[in-house]
């Protein structure tokens, strides 16, 4: 059973080449610099979704937008049980110490979702 992340992948592909049919597996996987077999696998859910460097290469040949390629590393997230990939750069950087901190103090108080939103468009308002 495909996890959410094959699921994605798979649907992405469709309708995407350049004559408007589907992107095929072994293209994908020839830009990744693996095997059709690694990616089907991973495709299927029987294979752990690929690190950073993989996924920006799946995301550059399947041309996903911004938005659709912070959902795929959500979702190779998720299907890892990690953070998404393009996060722990971000969340480690030793000059961003606050974020940790921020993070850490957010799950010791149970803050959810409304507050992190109100976080969201704070950000979302500076220039």
């Amino acid at each position: 059973m495909a996890g959410e992340f094959g699921k994605f992948i798979d649907e992405k592909r469709r309708g995407r080449g350049p004559d408007g049919g589907d992107i095929l597996l072994k293209d994908i996987a020839k830009a990744m610099g693996a095997t059709p077999t690694y990616l089907s696998d991973i495709v299927k859910g029987r294979r752990n979704p690929p690190e950073k460097s993989m996924l920006l290469k799946i995301s550059d040949v399947l041309h996903l937008s911004p938005e659709e390629q912070a959902q795929m590393f959500d979702l190779a997230g998720r299907d890892r049980n990690e953070a998404a990939p393009d996060l722990p750069e971000y969340i480690m950087d030793e000059n961003l110490p606050h974020v940790r901190a921020a993070l850490r103090k957010a799950n010791d108080k149970g803050l959810r979702d409304d507050f992190w939103k109100q976080v969201y468009d704070a950000i979302d308002k500076k220039e």
